[in-house]
């Protein structure tokens, strides 16, 4: 027969074991991977061409409460 007090004891300790193997697994599951350097400036990327640029140097266009960015080539064009 199961005492109640090692029933007691078993739902004290249930939840910080699992905690315990949840941390272990991410760290076992992240611990190879790279980490990925933030980019230095933050860049646009034409919504129509392709081509990467600075804030500065894109055109927003608000389309249906979207805001697009054209570069400024592809916005003369619009």
């Amino acid at each position: 027969m199961i005492s109640s007090h090692l029933i007691t004891e078993f739902f004290a300790w249930a939840p910080l074991t699992v905690l315990v193997v949840i941390l272990v697994v991410a760290y076992v599951m992240t611990r190879g991977e790279k980490q990925v350097a933030a980019p230095i400036g933050k860049t646009y990327s034409c919504a129509r061409c392709g081509r990467r640029g600075v804030r500065e140097h894109m055109v927003p266009v608000t389309v249906e409460g979207a805001v697009v960015w054209y570069c400024g080539r592809c916005a003369q064009t619009h």
